[in-house]
């Protein structure tokens, strides 16, 4: 995928401009490549993204440490990304041809051409919403690959049948290395923590929410069950870190529509400020907050400074340790 990403992009880049490149993959990033134009050359290491969503900015920022003359190439690249990486000053190329380069002495913006859709996975159940529960579960922590499939199934609340799947998914786009017959291990962790924020933002995330609620007063009077409810996001960030003040509200729950608003007498609201969300893994014992990874999870797609602190803090303390 990522070469033809790539290729895609230089044929339209050629097209559009004249401009012709060479590409070449590397191990430490994903290649380098070439541009050339009436004797002017210009060199780039390469991040390759089938899209690119703003969380995942401060591992472009990171690489850019280790390689100053870093390049992002994507399939899609969202025109709020685009406006922070030109902020950035980091140069991208869409697969359309749109390319924006400022370095001394080229200045080229192009940004006419309508982004277009590639060929996608097909078969591959590891991003779908039922592979991306399994994920959840896997990615909590590096020995939970390993456990029996019946294990799995009964954390994540999936049916047996589908783990073969998301693991074969998983081995297919090169994140899973299998050892012998019932070990594996992990490869280009950060790549598949990045794809799990994205894909749950869009795939999973949207199918989960249940409704908004008004809540009058303060939401830490909100006594919730601990067994069937869980707060996320910056009230969970709070909780966890002390050191943030939520602006957002959001519960999980494991409660249907009519049994939550009993419980709680609370009053929906389209634009309330409590969201509530189907809680979709087996809660196998009490606890204020969502999993670590989740609260992590939802703080980045925030992307604001405070919510991106706060998930640093979650992920050094109750996450790193465990992946």
């Amino acid at each position: 995928m990522e070469d033809e990403i790539v290729h895609l992009a230089l044929e339209h880049l050629e097209k559009e401009t004249g401009i012709t490149g060479r590409w070449k993959k590397r191990r430490d990033v994903d290649g380098e490549i070439t541009l050339r134009k009436k004797g002017l050359e210009l060199h780039y290491y390469v991040e390759v993204k089938k899209e690119v969503r703003l969380h995942q900015l401060g591992q472009l920022s990171r690489y850019r440490e280790q390689y100053d003359n870093l390049m992002l190439i994507a399939e899609h690249i969202f025109p709020k990304v685009k406006a922070e990486l030109r902020e950035l000053n980091i140069p991208y190329l869409e697969a359309n041809g749109n390319i924006h380069i400022k370095k001394d002495p080229v200045w080229l913006w192009v940004d006419t051409k309508r982004p277009i859709t590639m060929k996608k996975e097909t078969g591959n159940r590891a991003f779908t919403k039922t592979g991306l529960k399994v994920l959840f579960y896997l990615l909590q922590d590096k020995n939970n690959i390993n456990n029996p499939q019946r294990v799995i199934a009964s954390h994540t609340g999936v049916a047996l049948g589908n783990i073969p799947k998301v693991i074969k998914g998983l081995k297919g786009t090169g994140y899973l290395l299998q050892l012998d017959k019932k070990t594996y291990a992990w490869e280009k962790k950060e790549e598949l923590f990045n794809r799990w924020i994205t894909e749950y933002e869009t795939t999973l995330k949207p199918q989960l929410l249940m409704g908004r609620f008004d809540l009058p007063g303060n939401w830490k009077d909100l006594k919730i069950d601990n067994v069937k409810e869980a707060w996320g996001g910056e009230p969970a960030g709070d909780i966890l870190t002390g050191y943030l003040r939520p602006g957002e509200l959001e519960l999980f729950t494991t409660r249907n529509w009519v049994d939550f608003i009993k419980k709680y007498k609370l009053k929906p609201d389209d634009n309330g400020e409590l969201k509530v969300y189907e809680l979709f893994w087996n809660k196998d014992k009490p606890a204020q907050t969502v999993p670590p990874l989740l609260v992590y999870t939802d703080l980045k797609l925030k992307n604001n400074k405070r919510c991106n602190e706060t998930a640093e803090m979650v992920w050094n303390e109750y996450i790193q340790p465990n992946i």
